[in-house]
């Protein structure tokens, strides 16, 4: 019991994630069709937002209630779900790779980088660089972990409640 709460929390925790990846998702799509390598990225993050809403609709709308679900949203949730793991470990091997980076690596690759960028504000140098790029890698370990448990929880739910996708429920 104590894991369906948690898993209840994490999709509730999940959902602002889920509406803010969604708004950004459109300027990724319209900037993929200048760069086409952002299509990859764009395709994951409406993965992760469909995920966040199909999940949430099977909990509140089939779990807690016992009604029969389309065993189209299991799909949705499952299809999705593996998009959301791939982003998940992205974000967690990036953010473990920024974080754990000795600071002189750092400081070289952010100062070549500076100054390839012309007209920048004289406020940004890298040490501020440095400490926005650490908490940026420090918000996103922390939310891959929180969305990898949640995505392994979600699959563990839907064959425990497997009998909800069946053509007839059983009787009692």
């Amino acid at each position: 019991m104590k894991q369906f709460t948690l898993f209840r929390i994490l999709s509730y925790i999940l959902l602002p994630f889920a509406i803010f990846f969604g708004f950004m998702d459109f300027f990724f799509i319209a900037s993929a069709f200048s760069n086409p390598s952002i299509f990859f990225l764009a395709f994951l993050i409406a993965g992760f937002c469909i995920y966040t809403f199909s999940n949430l609709i099977f909990l509140t709308r089939h779990i807690d209630t016992g009604l029969h679900a389309k065993p189209s949203l299991k799909d949705w949730i499952k299809v999705n779900a593996y998009a959301t793991l791939v982003l998940g470990f992205m974000f967690l091997i990036n953010a473990m790779g920024i974080y754990l980076m000795p600071d002189t690596t750092l400081r070289t690759t952010i100062s070549k980088f500076l100054d390839e960028v012309p007209n920048l504000p004289s406020q940004m140098n890298v040490a501020i660089f440095i400490k926005i790029l650490r908490g940026v890698s420090f918000f996103l370990f922390f939310f891959s972990i929180l969305t990898l448990v949640q995505v392994f929880m979600s699959l563990k739910l839907l064959k425990q409640f497997a009998h909800l996708f069946s053509a007839e429920l059983p009787k009692e």
